[in-house]
């Protein structure tokens, strides 16, 4: 088994959308492409802004049309919210540390097929 838990849930449940935990570092927060509105976390990245520290969320389809409500982000920076793991990007969605990991119990995807249909 690849990837993380969470993307694993979403591909079988067929869901999208995503809501951070309050206590996340972006707080209480639905991950949406900021000039569109898209949830589809499947579609949606981000791009640096060119001289702050923040990032705006864009979705595959508003970078590729390039209509932008602002032109202050090179769109050519664009990269997914989920990585090639399968998982979320580290400072989106905190990674269970060593710890967490190794009470953890592994799991064949058979396993977690069973579990999704309780």
């Amino acid at each position: 088994f690849q990837g993380s838990c969470i993307i694993n849930h979403l591909v079988r449940s067929k869901m999208k959308e995503v809501s951070l935990h309050r206590d996340s570092p972006l707080g209480e927060t639905v991950l949406e492409c900021y000039n569109c509105g898209e949830r589809n976390v499947f579609v949606l990245g981000f791009i640096p802004a060119k001289q702050e520290q923040v990032v705006v969320l864009l979705c595959r389809a508003c970078v590729q049309s390039g209509g932008m409500k602002d032109s202050s982000w090179d769109l050519a920076l664009w990269l997914p919210l989920i990585d090639s793991n399968k998982t979320f990007l580290p400072w989106l969605v905190k990674a269970p540390s060593d710890l967490e990991q190794a009470r953890a119990r592994l799991l064949t995807s058979a396993q977690l097929a069973k579990l999704e249909e309780v």
